[in-house]
């Protein structure tokens, strides 16, 4: 009776190992989706500051080479005012100075240009090398936790091995005990039914033996029957002779015929197999002796229940057949 239960509250164990492993896998997978959300934040977040620097550098060089092209134009403003003073020499030297300075202003932006490009190469670099170590980091936490699952679901399967193995071996020897039970049930039904069987035969040994006497006393006594009839035969003959007129013959005496039998009812046959304990012989003996329904069942009595069955009235529990067929019949 223990094994049941035991096999129940292994399933229960099995069930919640299972429900706590899926619980840490869902909290593992959790961790890891918070945490790329985290990097994809910070990511993203890096990327707006580089974004708000570079705007803030841009808009730094946007403003030196606006005042830069407001000294010029002023300088070249105030250059022309002065060419027109100045002589020819002059003019000649602020001409040179105006190329100096032209060079000295395209060589400026080149050099902020160049400054830009680099700046921005290296952010990109930088960023690259950010995008990478988070993609290797991320890997290794996805690697990890495979692996982890992979050892969790190898541990849940040997562990269910076992318990398979621990079951079937139960259950085997709830088989074999099973079938044991069965064997000395049937050796024990065998040796009731040598017996019912010896019984029955010796019953109906006695029986034929009885029969065979009750046959041989009802011979002697239809011989004694022949020979007294034989005998009252002559004495009538006898007494026959020394009469010499017949005596008058008795008065005729009307007598009423009988009434008419009432109609037979036909009676619905039930299954009397229904019954717990009459089979199909046992409800051929009880049709043979006139009980065909539950009814009829019900209101016969232990004796002649006992008396239509004979000797097979001796294993039968007719007092169980009447009360069976009493709730039959309702």
């Amino acid at each position: 009776m223990a094994r049941p239960d035991d096999m129940r509250r292994l399933t229960e164990h099995l069930l919640e190992a299972y429900n706590r492993r899926a619980e840490d896998v869902a909290n593992i997978r959790a961790d890891t989706a918070g945490m790329l959300s985290d990097c994809d934040k910070a990511r993203q977040e890096m990327a707006a500051e580089q974004r708000e620097r570079f705007a803030e550098q841009r808009e730094h060089l946007a403003e030196e080479r606006a005042k830069l092209t407001a000294d010029t134009a002023a300088m070249l403003t105030d250059l022309g005012k002065a060419h027109q003073e100045m002589t020819a020499e002059q003019r000649e030297h602020l001409a040179e100075e105006r190329a100096k300075l032209a060079d000295d202003t395209a060589a400026m932006l080149t050099d902020l240009a160049k400054a830009h490009q680099e700046m921005a190469a290296e952010q990109r670099e930088h960023l690259a090398e950010e995008r990478a170590k988070l993609a290797a980091d991320t890997a290794g936490m996805l690697s990890d936790c495979d692996k982890a699952r992979q050892e969790m679901a190898a541990e849940q399967r040997e562990h269910l091995a076992e318990e398979r193995a621990k079951l079937a071996a139960d259950t085997a020897g709830m088989l074999s005990d099973f079938d044991k039970a069965h064997e000395e049930m049937a050796a024990e039904q065998r040796e009731h039914l040598a017996d019912y069987r010896a019984r029955l035969t010796a019953d109906t040994a006695a029986m034929v033996t009885d029969f065979a006497a009750m046959l041989s006393e009802l011979h002697t006594q239809t011989m004694e029957t022949m020979a007294a009839w034989q005998e009252m035969s002559a004495e009538m003959q006898r007494r026959r002779a020394k009469v010499v007129a017949p005596p008058p013959p008795p008065p005729k005496v009307r007598v009423k015929p009988p009434p008419p039998p009432p109609p037979p009812v036909e009676v619905i046959p039930d299954d009397l197999t229904v019954i717990k304990g009459i089979g199909a012989r046992m409800e051929a003996r009880l049709n043979r002796g006139g009980i065909f329904t539950y009814a009829q069942l019900a209101q016969a009595t232990v004796e002649e229940i006992r008396e239509i069955l004979g000797p097979a009235a001796r294993l039968a529990k007719v007092e169980g057949w009447i009360e069976q067929a009493k709730e039959l019949a309702k």
